[in-house]
C-alpha cells in the first residue's frame, strides 16, 4: 500500500490538459527528520505535510538537461521516476544558498532531483541533471550530501560521514 505522501505515477502527459502544475507527492517523515539532523535550522520551514509542485514552465528548463543524459530514452525514464527518486533516494544533500534539496539516484550515472524550499515551507521542482561522481563526492567531502538508506535510518542516517 502506498504511503499518503507517495505518488505513483508520473509523466510530462501530465500537463496535457491544461494543468499550470502537477504533485510529486511529500518528502517522507523519516527523510524530513533526517534532513532536519543534519541542518537543523531546515526544522520551521520542513514538513512532511507540503507536496512537492512540479510546475508546467519547469518542463523546458528541465528538457535543457536532456543532452547531458546518455539517451533521450534515459532521460524520460528518469522524468517518470522523479516521484521515486523523492521517496527512495541513494544520496540526499542541502544547498543552503539555493534553498534546495537534491534527492540523488543511481541510474547508469548520478541523478540529481532539485527540490526548492520557500521560506514559508512549500516545495517546488527545480530541475533535474545527471551528477558526475566528483562533484557528489565534494558535496559528501563538505559535508552537505550524505547517503541515505531507508533501512538503516535509526543508526547511519543519523551520524555523519567521513570520508
Amino acid at each position: 500500500m502506498q504511503a499518503d505522501y507517495d505518488v505513483t505515477g508520473f509523466s510530462l502527459k501530465d500537463f496535457e490538459n491544461g494543468k499550470k502544475c502537477v504533485s510529486l507527492g511529500r518528502i517522507p517523515p523519516d527523510i524530513v527528520d533526517f534532513l532536519i539532523s543534519k541542518v537543523p535550522s531546515l526544522s520551521p520551514i520542513l514538513s512532511s505535510n507540503a507536496e512537492i509542485l512540479f510546475w508546467k514552465d519547469r518542463i523546458a528548463h528541465t528538457e535543457r538537461h536532456k543532452k547531458d543524459f546518455m539517451s533521450d530514452n534515459e532521460f524520460y525514464n528518469c522524468i517518470e521516476s522523479i516521484p521515486s527518486i523523492i521517496q527512495e533516494p541513494d544520496y540526499i544533500s542541502v544547498h543552503k544558498k539555493s534553498s534546495s534539496i537534491s534527492f540523488i539516484k543511481e541510474f547508469s550515472s548520478h541523478v540529481s532531483v532539485a527540490v526548492h524550499i520557500s521560506a514559508d515551507g512549500k516545495l517546488a521542482y527545480r530541475t533535474m541533471y545527471p551528477l558526475m561522481d566528483a562533484q557528489l563526492t565534494n558535496y559528501i567531502d563538505k559535508g552537505h550530501a550524505w547517503t541515505w538508506n531507508k533501512s538503516d535510518t535509526s543508526s547511519n542516517n543519523l551520524r555523519e560521514e567521513k570520508h
